[in-house]
């Protein structure tokens, strides 16, 4: 098995749902879109690890230095996951930590631009990462940024790759960059809404702090059963907060060549499962029972991926599936210009 078949063989193994839509794209774009996956993985574990922030600094380092080398160095590479093996938390990342040297050599099997745009967001990530190993999420503009760090800087990439491979114009680029950021916020948002409790029960606390004192709440008691009211208030307040990050991530569609249908699809389908969750999410005061993670079907999973491939490139019939599955969300605009990509 070479690097990159070892690769492909990690990505189900670390995410099931982005291994669901990277196999859409057209080749070499689909091979690039994995590799970033698997480096920013790579950055998240350290990110999520218990390890002393100094020890983070650390790994982020000597791990962005390998992918800024002239080329793969197994030696490095095999110094660097053995460290990462012996101070991080993970269970089922090990497998891609062990794998850090066919990532790297199979990362420099890409020709330089990928790589050029990978590691330069791959640095962003890593920074701002840092930043909030420290600083609290006080206010929704803290986390705005949080999510730009973890998940913006993705949509950017994807932009950047698109322009590389020739799938748009330098001239497209621009006006899809206006929307780009916002694709990625609009998918961590929707997981920070849907995973609460399970992330305070880890001691990952991604909810403004601010809002929940506007409700005489923190996050020692949010998901008391005694402060359900409560609670579904601050909700609401996320869930209204996000709608308009999904109303730019759909326009981020509408933007792409409709002729791209590969990768409006790739886009269209981890919209439509997050739209689904989101939807779910409203008054449901599961989201604050640890271990009731809000989930959707697999056959809802199924129509989403049917309905992609059918009207990806009708932009007219996705802004009308759009209104129908966000039905009567507060906040945020639906009346979208149908652009002529």
């Amino acid at each position: 098995m070479d690097d990159m078949e070892k690769c492909w063989g990690i990505l189900p193994n670390v995410s099931r749902s982005f291994a669901l839509c990277i196999r859409i794209l057209p080749a070499p774009l689909n091979r690039q879109m994995m590799l970033s996956y698997l480096v920013f993985r790579v950055i998240d574990t350290v990110e999520d690890s218990s390890a002393p922030l100094a020890a983070k600094k650390m790994m982020f380092a000597e791990f962005l230095s390998l992918l800024s080398r002239g080329g793969a160095n197994d030696a490095a590479s095999g110094a660097c996951a053995r460290k990462m093996l012996a101070r991080l938390d993970y269970t089922y990342e090990m497998e891609l930590l062990e794998a850090l040297p066919s990532l790297v050599r199979a990362y420099f099997s890409l020709p330089s631009g990928a790589r050029r745009a990978i590691s330069k967001r791959a640095r962003v990530m890593a920074r701002g990462m840092c930043e909030f190993q420290k600083k609290p999420i006080e206010t929704f503009a803290d986390q705005d940024r949080y999510s730009y760090y973890v998940a913006g800087v993705i949509g950017h990439l994807f932009n950047d790759l698109l322009e590389f491979n020739g799938i748009i114009t330098s001239r497209l680029k621009r006006q899809l960059s206006r929307y780009a950021q916002k694709f990625g916020l609009a998918l961590q948002k929707v997981n920070i809404l849907r995973d609460i409790a399970d992330d305070i029960a880890s001691h990952r606390y991604y909810w403004p702090k601010r809002l929940l004192a506007k409700y005489g709440l923190g996050y020692h008691d949010i998901c008391s059963s005694e402060n359900r009211e409560k609670a579904l208030a601050v909700l609401h307040e996320q869930i209204k907060d996000a709608r308009a990050y999904i109303d730019a991530a759909m326009q981020y569609i509408l933007l792409l060549p409709k002729k791209a249908l590969q990768v409006r699809m790739f886009c269209l389908i981890p919209l439509f499962m997050a739209i689904e969750s989101y939807v779910k999410c409203m008054n449901n005061a599961d989201v604050f029972v640890p271990g009731k993670k809000v989930k959707i079907s697999r056959e809802c999973v199924g129509d989403i991926v049917a309905k992609s491939g059918m009207w990806g490139a009708n932009n007219e019939r996705l802004v009308k599936w759009f209104a129908a599955s966000m039905g009567n969300v507060p906040g945020g605009i639906t009346d979208f210009a149908v652009m002529r990509a």
